[in-house]
């Protein structure tokens, strides 16, 4: 009888499972606008978000910058709390289970840089410039903007060519400080449901070995300095490009997608610590000069400072008062 009784639980977990699975099922969405497509809305102007989300920023700061009223509507990442990209019902926002998503009328805008490049097209005739005119000067901000951005497929292909692939790997210190807050058991949601199991196993590693612990796997550290050991070379370039041009900005005196892109990515440095380990060895005046610019903008308390997460302060200070970065191998 108790055998009976435990084939049938087993049976009725296995089938609760694979329906789930199936609820959770993720499938890749070309980027842009999705005029076929119209989901649920409340305001002319929706964005599906994360505060932590170096993307999200990036569709906030256009937003904010372009002067685009909309509501944000968050959406839990593991790093703040729960895995609410593979969530059913986020899933019927953005079947490929990544974040940020803009909504224009109810009609989806998928990928960062496409949301980038669709809201300045549509801001209103008041809204500022944030594309050049000239051909050349928009083949410049395309090219910047590709050299900052994160890859969802391959995000750290490429890291000796591109600035954004190397962030990936320096913020997993920032990771394993924040997911110290999150428990256990929601972590293990993602090595069941996740598309990408990679990402589950080292959040569940970081949280039952600590961040100190975690950081000295051999995979973990070379991830690390994989990222480290080009970005100061892209650094360098950013600070050759600052010095050299007439400023204030990355293309001269517009402000553009390209600074929205770099910001963000000096943004995630300044976090995890490496801004401050990076520019201890001298040499990045114009770029900290140039990212202190940028956050004086009313864009960036708007897009960033009043949007912070309490989880991700945890991390910043609990990372800070580690010293892990200072520890790293210079």
């Amino acid at each position: 009888m108790w055998l009976a009784a435990v084939l049938i639980l087993m049976a009725g977990a296995a089938f609760a499972f694979v329906r789930e699975k199936r609820r959770r099922r993720t499938h890749p969405v070309a980027g842009g606008l999705r005029a076929d497509v119209t989901l649920p809305h409340d305001q002319e102007f929706e964005l599906y978000g994360n505060a932590f989300s170096h993307c999200s920023r990036k569709a906030r700061l256009v937003l904010a910058e372009l002067g685009i009223p909309y509501r944000h509507r968050h959406v839990d990442l593991i790093e703040t709390g729960s895995y609410g990209t593979i969530a059913p019902e986020y899933l019927r926002i953005n079947p490929a289970g990544l974040i940020p998503v803009l909504l224009h009328g109810g009609h989806p805008v998928y990928e960062s840089d496409e949301i980038l490049a669709y809201a300045a097209r549509v801001a209103g005739p008041d809204a500022p410039p944030l594309t050049p005119r000239e051909d050349a000067g928009r083949a410049e901000m395309a090219w910047w903007i590709d050299y900052c951005s994160l890859s969802s497929s391959d995000p750290m292909g490429g890291a000796a060519e591109r600035l954004g692939a190397c962030i990936p790997g320096l913020t997993l210190p920032l990771f394993a400080a924040m997911i110290r807050h999150v428990p256990a058991h929601r972590i293990a949601v993602g090595l069941l449901f996740h598309f990408d199991r990679k990402r589950p196993a080292f959040f569940l590693l970081a949280r039952l070995l600590g961040m100190r612990l975690v950081m000295r796997l051999p995979p973990i550290a070379a991830l690390i300095e994989a990222g480290r050991a080009p970005m100061r070379g892209h650094l360098e370039r950013v600070e050759a490009t600052l010095r050299d041009n007439a400023g204030p900005w990355l293309l001269g005196a517009q402000f553009t997608l390209a600074d929205i892109s770099l910001a963000c990515a000096l943004l995630r440095l300044e976090e995890t610590g490496w801004l401050a380990r990076f520019a201890a060895g001298g040499g990045l005046d114009a770029t900290l000069a140039y990212y202190g610019r940028v956050r004086a903008r009313p864009s960036w308390r708007a897009a960033i400072e009043d949007m912070r997460h309490p989880l991700v302060e945890r991390g910043v200070a609990d990372l800070r008062a580690s010293a892990l970065i200072v520890a790293e191998k210079g």
